[in-house]
């Protein structure tokens, strides 16, 4: 791939965003790239972990990629926006966790890839913003994904004024879920993560991240039928069989 490094080590996949001199800002071939990714996790993956080379997360979108589309066709602007869009959906709704490590900035769209991880950790003097108002654009395509994550009032008012804040608002905020003082410290929290999603049942995250992504549009009616339909299928699965008798052995039962 021309943009990202990908590769899989005991049921983890790793993607490393490549641009270092672009700060890992996404244009048209690393979207298409993020959507083959994410639209084909192999069976043998427990979760996915996101990273950028060099000197940041993301800066977001490639503003000399974004200068072309201002030139396009509003038809061909459209669909350019229809697969950003289709990128961060595969990303929200992967089947296995996502984690994201998150340094330097993450910035405009960078922000989106941030929101649909599951668990973000991040560097204390990460910078992050929705700065697209600065450059007279919208945060359009990542509000459904950060509204979700931040909520309506976070939004309401960092979408608006475009400012920038570190890793202990991002935390305060809901949009990264533990920080980091040094890179080492970074690694070591990321891995921690890693660990112990790899310690799970992966089938049992498998289906807890179905259940996460369907719960968020379903009535109460649905949600009751769903969820009982959902540990009913787990339940009998060869691992849940196993790591309960596993689990009734150890405590003596």
């Amino acid at each position: 791939m021309k943009t990202l490094n990908t590769e899989i080590t005991d049921g983890v996949l790793r993607i490393t965003f490549d641009r270092p001199r672009k700060r890992n800002a996404f244009d048209e071939v690393m979207i298409e790239e993020l959507i083959e990714v994410f639209s084909s996790i192999p069976d043998d993956v427990c979760c996915v972990l996101m990273r950028g080379n060099g000197k940041v997360f993301s800066a977001g979108a490639d503003l000399e990629w974004m200068k072309r589309m201002g030139e396009a066709t509003f038809e061909e602007n459209y669909r350019g926006s229809l697969r950003m869009a289709r990128m961060f959906e595969l990303i929200d709704t992967s089947p296995v966790p996502v984690v994201s490590r998150v340094h330097g900035a993450a910035i405009g769209g960078g922000m989106g890839l941030v929101a649909v991880s599951d668990i973000v950790i991040a560097m204390e003097d990460t910078r992050f913003g929705w700065t697209e108002v600065k450059l007279g654009l919208v945060p359009a395509v990542i509000s459904t994904f950060a509204i979700r994550k931040v909520g309506y009032s976070v939004a309401r008012r960092y979408f608006l004024t475009g400012e920038i804040f570190d890793g202990r608002v991002a935390k305060e905020i809901g949009l990264v879920h533990e920080l980091a003082s040094t890179p080492r410290e970074l690694d070591e929290k990321v891995e921690s993560i890693i660990s112990t999603l790899r310690s799970n049942g992966w089938l049992a995250l498998r289906f807890t991240k179905e259940l996460l992504v369907r719960l968020r549009s379903m009535s109460d009616e649905e949600v009751l039928s769903y969820s009982a339909e959902v540990i009913s299928r787990a339940r009998a699965t060869e691992e849940a069989r196993e790591r309960l008798r596993q689990f009734l052995e150890k405590s003596g039962k």
